[in-house]
C-alpha cells in the first residue's frame, strides 16, 4: 500500500534534538499535521519545549504540551488522518492504540546502536561504560522498549576525551541524517526494514542525580568517565566538601601522576592554578571546574583550598539528611 496524495505526518518531539528534527521536516516539506511536545522535568538545564511550541505556532500546527500520551490522543490522530507518527525525544511509553492508529504505524529515533542500550540515557551510559562508539537508530515502534524493526543506523565514534554533551550534539546530527535519508520512503510505506537480533540485546537503567556520586576509591579512568558522562547540562558527577554537595564539571586524569605514599583516596594534594588534584585508587584526578549548585561553575581551587581536606567524607551524612536534594 502506498500513498496517492501528499503524506500526512504526526510528530511527537522534545529536547533540542526534537527541534532540529522539526526543522529538517520543514525542509523536506513534511510539516506535521499535529504535534505533541515533551514537557521537561524541573531539573533539566536544556529546555526546548517553549521553542518547539513557538515553532509549531509559526507553522500553524496544532500541538499539545504533555509528559505522556492521553486517552483522547488516538482519536486526535485518527481525525488528523496521519499516515505516520514520528517520535524524537519522547520519554514515556506510547501505547499501541496510539502508535497503531496511523496507516503506516509509527517510527522513533533511539540514541544507540540497537539492539544494545535499549532504554534510558544510552548516550550517558556509553561514555560512563567506556564504549568506543555510540550511535542513533531509526526504527519502527513496537510493544517492547526499543524492540522494533530497524530502518537505519549511524555509528558515532567516542574519543578518549568525549563528553556527553559533545556526543549528544553528534547524535543530533546523526538523527537529522537518518530523517533526511529514510523518512520520505518510510512515510510512503516502503524503505529498509530488518528485525533486531534479540541475542545481542541489552538494556540501560534509568539514571538519577544520586547515581552521579564519585567514589574516590575507584580507578582514575572510571571517575573520569563518570565526570565526562554527566557533565553540564546533565546533572553532574558529584562529591562532598564541608558538608555540601560539590559538582565536578571538568576534570582529567593527571598523566604522569606523582606517586603518593600512604594514599588516602579523596585527599586533595594540590590546590593552585585554577585546579585541584585529588587522589584516587590508582592515580590523581585534576579537577578544573566545580560548583556547589547545578548551575555554578568555578575554578576548583576557588572552592577547595586546603590540602588537608578529603573529598567525599560527608557523602553518608548528606544522603541521610532530610534536606538532601
Amino acid at each position: 500500500m502506498t500513498l496517492s496524495s501528499a503524506p500526512r505526518l504526526a510528530y511527537i518531539g522534545g529536547t533540542p534534538r526534537g527541534l532540529r528534527v522539526l526543522e529538517a521536516l520543514v525542509e523536506l516539506d513534511l510539516v506535521p499535521v499535529c504535534m505533541w511536545i515533551m514537557q521537561e522535568d524541573g531539573h533539566e538545564q536544556r529546555r526546548a519545549s517553549e521553542d518547539l511550541a513557538g515553532r509549531a505556532e509559526q507553522l500553524g500546527v496544532p500541538y499539545r504540551l504533555a509528559r505522556r500520551m492521553g486517552s483522547d490522543d488516538p482519536a486526535t490522530l485518527a481525525a488528523a488522518q496521519a499516515d505516520l507518527l514520528l517520535a524524537v525525544g519522547w520519554r514515556t511509553i506510547i501505547p499501541r492504540e496510539v502508535y497503531a492508529t496511523p496507516r503506516f504505524g509509527a517510527v522513533l529515533i533511539h540514541d544507540s546502536l540497537l539492539p544494545r542500550y535499549r532504554g534510558f540515557a544510552p548516550t550517558n551510559w556509553a561514555i560512563i561504560n567506556g564504549e568506543r562508539e555510540a550511535g542513533a537508530t531509526l526504527l519502527h515502534m513496537a510493544d517492547g522498549v526499543d524492540q522494533g524493526d530497524i530502518i537505519g543506523q549511524v555509528r558515532i565514534p567516542i574519543g578518549p576525551r568525549t563528553t556527553a554533551p559533545e556526543l549528544y550534539d553528534d547524535v543530533i546530527d546523526a538523527t537529522v541524517d537518518l530523517v533526511r535519508t529514510h523518512l520520505t520512503d518510510v512515510i510512503r510505506g516502503c524503505g529498509p526494514r530488518r528485525a533486531q537480533d534479540e541475542s545481542m540485546a541489552s538494556y540501560a537503567c534509568a539514571r538519577t542525580p544520586e547515581d552521579g556520586r564519585i567514589d574516590w576509591g575507584w580507578r582514575t579512568d572510571r571517575i573520569d568517565r563518570l565526570v565526562r558522562g554527566l557533565t553540564y547540562p546533565y546533572p553532574g558527577a558529584w562529591t562532598s566538601h564541608n558538608g555540601r554537595r560539590l559538582f565536578v564539571w571538568d576534570a582529567e586524569p593527571l598523566d604522569p601522576a606523582p606517586c603518593y605514599e600512604g594514599r588516602i583516596t579523596g585527599r586533595v594534594v594540590r590546590s593552585a592554578g585554577g585546579s585541584i588534584d585529588v587522589l584516587t585508587a590508582d592515580g590523581v584526578m585534576r579537577v578544573h571546574r566545580a560548583g556547589y549548585e547545578p548551575d555554578e561553575q568555578r575554578a576548583a581551587d576557588d572552592l577547595v583550598r586546603s590540602v588537608r581536606c578529603r573529598l567525599g567524607s560527608d557523602d553518608a551524612a548528606l544522603a541521610a539528611s532530610p534536606d538532601h536534594p
